[in-house]
């Protein structure tokens, strides 16, 4: 995922393009520009917008004085029911109407919830501001609030860039002040002394980043163990030397924020980014209208195939009712005529049949004379014939056989046998003659 990220100060203007996979993060690209008379907060969004290629996630952060904020103890651990309940919470704690603001939170840790808040006004003339110069903002937020994600950060610390202090408790921002940047070592000591006084536990460590330029032997009257934030060896390859980290730090914690999902968005409710839901909805209409021509194409091809099948039907059966009429024009209309001529073709066919099974049994009869004692089974398959009788002797059957030459193309005797009275049983197999069955 690329994120496009500008932080907007007082008299400079700072980008950076970071694309962060599971697996690597890479930066693009970074500018600064200095906001003067010559050269406005605009005119620097167009030169940015200019050299920018693709689509990445546009992050804007604002400055810190923008934002309030309170500590909150919350029975809840999702933060939509937090939203959800932060007016209410709010409602009478701050000399503002929570209808003139954006809310948001994120958690502390101990069931505790740093309510942040920014003007409704000043979020939509930012959004404004950034549109009209052609680069609309998916996100509004603040750095301060990505420091927990600074790289070789302690979890519990307190952080400085020279116009910003945070406090940091179990790696997550639980504190956030604007400072004078004159006078920022008094300035910081104090409020980290006032929030001391107030039961807050404040660390005892204090890391200097970005923009405070002061040397930490400056700082050697605060309280606390100064030491400045360095290049962590693994992202040596993304900040070529010190300066460029220190500038450029605070977007990365932006960015890894961003992808993480921790990071507190001010574009809710009415100000929120609607360009990727539209985006998205026109998609989905695409996809919707293909599916609903394709679903029709279906349907009325299915449509077309049933009528052609209705009306093959139809003839097919006008077609048997007229036959019907025809073979039996004295009978009255049936009620299926395709069962009734099927039952007539097959009686036809058992008559046929019939007249010629006894016909050649007729010939048979014939031709066994009397030696013959009888024929006790006759069977025709076909063709072929098998008769199985009793004769007087061998010599008898052989005279059989013989007279039937008439009748059978081909006749073989099976087995014979002898009785004790001198007369034989015997079977015979032969093919019947064309034009005899």
């Amino acid at each position: 995922m690329d994120y496009l990220i500008l932080q907007v100060e007082e008299k400079r203007l700072t980008v950076a393009r970071f694309g962060i996979t599971r697996r690597s993060v890479e930066m693009s690209g970074a500018a600064a520009f200095e906001l003067d008379e010559e050269q406005t907060l605009s005119e620097a969004v167009r030169q940015i917008v200019a050299g920018t290629t693709g689509s990445p996630r546009v992050v804007l952060c604002l400055p810190p004085d923008l934002f309030g904020h309170r500590t909150l103890p919350l029975p809840f651990k999702d933060l939509r029911k937090i939203r959800d309940v932060l007016p209410a919470q709010l409602q009478g704690e701050i000399p503002l109407s929570v209808e003139e603001l954006v809310l948001d939170a994120v958690p502390v840790g101990d069931g505790r919830f740093l309510a942040l808040w920014a003007k409704k006004s000043d979020i939509s003339h930012a959004i404004a501001l950034f549109s009209e110069a052609g680069l609309e903002p998916q996100m509004i937020s603040s750095t301060p609030f990505a420091w927990s994600r600074l790289p070789g950060i302690p979890k519990d610390c307190a952080v400085c860039d020279g116009s910003t202090v945070a406090l940091l408790s179990a790696g997550q921002v639980s504190y956030v002040r604007a400072l004078d940047a004159a006078g920022a070592p008094a300035t910081v000591f104090a409020t980290l002394s006032a929030l001391e006084l107030s039961g807050t536990k404040v660390p005892g460590r204090l890391c200097l980043i970005s923009g405070e330029s002061r040397a930490v032997e400056e700082w050697q009257g605060v309280p606390y163990e100064v030491e400045r934030l360095n290049v962590p060896p693994e992202l040596g390859h993304l900040f070529k030397n010190e300066a460029t980290f220190q500038q450029l730090v605070g977007l990365y914690a932006v960015a890894q924020a961003c992808c993480t999902g921790v990071l507190p968005d001010f574009r809710q409710g009415e100000l929120a980014w609607t360009v990727g839901d539209a985006k998205v909805r026109r998609k989905l209409q695409l996809t919707g209208i293909l599916v609903c021509a394709a679903t029709a194409i279906l349907f009325a091809s299915q449509v077309m195939k049933y009528r052609a099948v209705t009306t093959d039907i139809v003839s097919l059966n006008r077609s048997i009712a007229a036959i019907y009429r025809e073979v039996f024009p004295t009978r009255p209309k049936a009620v299926d005529e395709l069962s009734e001529i099927r039952g007539e073709l097959k009686k036809l066919a058992v008559g046929e049949a019939s007249g010629d099974y006894l016909d050649t049994l007729k010939r048979v009869a014939d031709a066994k004379g009397a030696t013959i004692n009888g024929l006790y089974e006759a069977e025709l398959d076909g063709r072929t014939l098998r008769l199985k009788g009793d004769a007087r002797s061998a010599q008898a059957v052989n005279e059989f056989k013989a007279s039937l030459s008439g009748v059978l193309t081909s006749a073989q005797l099976g087995e014979i046998k002898t009785r004790s009275d001198g007369t034989v049983a015997f079977s015979l197999t032969g093919t019947i003659k064309e034009g005899q069955k």
